[in-house]
């Protein structure tokens, strides 16, 4: 098992990434909806593939492609929390106490924080 350190942001750090982010949130969006048929309009359902791989690829497409995504945003230690929304959490410090800088795709900047115990209801503005 390997344990990576969490990374810890500045406002400055978390806002430069922002452009990358709202390319990934939006297009792991687009792939969670894919793969649970919204973009289609249908219900959820499991595919009936009848072992056909080729059936199975298709179904499997969005949801492989959503967990790619979510591995990339991981990678940059942004932590999500909402892949529908694009509510993303950014640790950092504040007065010397650890935070959660807070921000959600179509918002135009890092405006908000809250306290590592609480959630998005505990927001803050800065």
């Amino acid at each position: 098992m390997v344990c990576r350190m969490e990374r810890v942001f500045t406002h400055a750090e978390a806002s430069a990434l922002l452009p990358k982010l709202t390319e990934l949130l939006t297009a792991l969006r687009d792939a969670h909806g894919a793969s649970l048929g919204d973009e289609a309009g249908l219900d959820h359902h499991p595919v009936a593939s009848n072992g056909s791989a080729a059936a199975a690829m298709r179904a499997s497409g969005p949801f492989t492609e959503a967990q790619r995504l979510t591995a990339d945003i991981d990678r940059l230690g942004v932590i999500l929390r909402d892949p529908d929304t694009g509510l993303v959490d950014f640790a950092a410090l504040r007065e010397d106490e650890p935070i959660y800088l807070c921000w959600r795709l179509g918002e135009d900047r890092i405006g908000y924080w809250h306290p590592r115990d609480t959630g998005f209801r505990g927001r803050l503005p800065l």
